[in-house]
């Protein structure tokens, strides 16, 4: 039996009561009217959501094509994830997911939503891409967790793409999913699979070495260039210093 399904069985008797932003004391409090104060807009020549005006007291965690991560200063333990006005549709599909996904201790967790937020559990750690400019050991259950973790959301129904290095978090030898939105969308695009084998092809050489930001940069310019995997392969084989 897998880890995330028997997490599944042993949690779904005790039952989960709903959260919604109707039931979350953060509605009416000090933080939920600074939430509404933040500005955001998205840009056509940007990839990344631009942000206008947010309060001093958030702090940045990350910032995507469609949303921001913020932290308020009085929360250690949450992040909330906005979105910019012409995603927050997702918003809810995103809020969704993390529902079916909540008896996987793999994925971060859910504890709210509002119209254009959700609030969010902050995974300390770095990311994977993070392990590797740092020499971090990555080791082979963390590769192990993310699988099953996927094989849990398939299961739910769900297509678990778009998990790269920059959204698996490192936590004491263990895997952290902290992004789910595209496991709605149809097709594969086997960004997880090709880091596995690269993982098992190439990590032993590597492994505890800190890897230059610009090398990894490089490497993933080819993947994106690269159609033919063996080719990208034989190619990442010449660049790395093994």
């Amino acid at each position: 039996m897998q880890l995330c399904e028997w997490f599944a069985i042993h949690f779904k008797s005790k039952g989960r009561r709903k959260i919604s932003i109707e039931s979350d004391p953060l509605q009416g409090s000090a933080i939920y009217k600074e939430l509404q104060e933040i500005k955001l807009e998205k840009k056509v020549d940007s990839l990344e959501v631009n942000i206008k005006y947010i309060p001093d007291s958030f702090q940045v965690i990350g910032v995507g094509t469609d949303a921001v991560v913020v932290q308020h200063n009085t929360e250690s333990d949450v992040v909330y994830k906005i979105y910019v006005k012409q995603a927050e549709w997702k918003c809810e599909v995103e809020y969704s997911i993390y529902q079916q996904l909540k008896d996987c201790k793999t994925y971060a967790t859910c504890h709210a939503k509002g119209s254009r937020f959700l609030k969010l559990s902050y995974e300390k750690g770095p990311t994977l891409y993070q392990c590797l400019e740092q020499g971090v050991v990555i080791n082979p259950e963390v590769i192990v967790e993310v699988e099953s973790a996927r094989e849990f959301a398939r299961k739910q129904g769900l297509n678990p793409r778009d998990i790269h290095l920059g959204n698996v978090i490192f936590q004491d030898g263990h895997a952290k999913i902290i992004d789910v939105s595209e496991y709605r969308k149809s097709g594969n695009d086997f960004r997880w699979e090709h880091l596995v084998e690269g993982y098992y092809k190439f990590y032993s050489f590597m492994e505890g070495r800190k890897i230059p930001t610009f090398l990894l940069e490089t490497v993933k310019k080819l993947y994106k260039q690269e159609e033919d995997l063996a080719r990208f392969f034989t190619k990442l084989k010449d660049l790395i210093p093994l």
